[in-house]
C-alpha cells in the first residue's frame, strides 16, 4: 500500500525535532514524515492530519496541530450492493488524538505509530534521548461494552509515557547523539500480544521486554 504526503512534511518535522534536542545533539538524516499506518491484521488505519500556520504548501510552512485519527475497515453487511473491487476502505473514525503546538515545547507532528487490531490503544514512539519519552500510550476513550466516557469528542486518554530508562539500562543511554547514533528502536522489534493488550519490544541486545498498554507497566519477559 502506497502512502502518499504532503510535500515538505519531512523537512519541518524534522526541523522541529532538531531544534528540540539542539543542544544534545549534531544534525543528522532527516526522518520521514509517517503520514497514516495500518494494523498488523490492516483493520485499523492511522491516519495523521497536520495543519499548517500557511495553507500555500508552496511556501515554508510550520505544522500547529497534529490529528491521529484512528479508523475501522469499512465492511458493508450488504455485500451486493458495495464496491467489489481490489482496495480497502475505512469509513468510521473511531477516536482521535490531537496535539497543539504551546510556543514551549516542540509539536508532536510525524512520529512512527502503533496501533492495536481492535482499534483500542495507539502508541506514538517518541526519539526517547534526553528525557523525551520513548513511548506514549494512548488507549480509546469510549470502549465498547463501558460506560459513555462523556460528552465531546473522544480524543483519547493517555495512559502512561514510558521513558527509555524504563526501556534500556542506564549505560546503554547516550549522553550526546550524533549522525551515526541509530534511533533508539533501531535494530529492535515490535509486536502486540494476540489479546492486544501488551505490547512485546525485542531491544537492539536481545533482552525482551513487556509493555502493558492497559497500564503503561514494563516488565521483563
Amino acid at each position: 500500500m502506497t502512502i502518499l504526503f504532503q510535500r515538505g512534511a519531512a523537512a519541518l518535522c524534522a526541523a522541529c525535532a532538531v531544534a528540540a534536542t539542539a543542544s544534545h545533539a549534531h544534525a543528522g538524516p532527516l526522518p520521514p514524515c509517517i503520514a497514516a499506518t495500518l494494523s498488523a491484521n490492516n483493520n485499523i488505519l492511522v491516519v495523521n492530519d497536520l495543519a499548517y500556520d500557511d495553507p500555500d504548501e508552496t511556501h515554508a510552512r510550520i505544522p500547529r496541530t497534529s490529528t491521529f485519527r484512528v479508523l475501522q475497515r469499512y465492511v458493508d453487511i450488504n455485500e451486493g450492493l458495495r464496491l467489489n473491487g481490489p482496495n480497502a476502505y475505512w469509513a468510521h473514525s473511531l477516536w482521535s488524538v490531537v496535539f497543539t503546538s504551546s510556543g514551549k515545547t516542540p509539536l508532536i507532528a510525524c512520529p512512527y505509530t502503533l496501533v492495536t487490531d481492535d482499534g483500542e490503544f495507539l502508541v506514538l514512539i517518541g526519539e526517547g534521548f534526553f528525557g523525551g519519552a520513548a513511548l506514549s500510550i494512548y488507549r480509546r476513550r469510549d470502549h465498547p461494552g463501558e460506560p459513555f466516557g462523556g460528552p465531546g469528542p473522544d480524543n483519547g486518554v493517555l495512559i502512561r509515557q514510558v521513558p527509555l530508562s524504563d526501556l534500556w539500562p542506564p549505560e546503554h543511554i547516550p549522553r550526546m547523539v550524533n549522525d551515526h547514533t541509530p534511533l533508539w528502536f533501531a535494530s529492535g522489534t515490535f509486536v502486540f500480544s494476540p489479546d492486544n493488550r501488551t505490547l512485546i519490544h525485542k531491544t537492539r541486545w536481545g533482552k525482551t521486554l513487556e509493555i502493558n498498554v492497559e497500564t503503561g507497566q514494563v516488565r521483563d519477559q
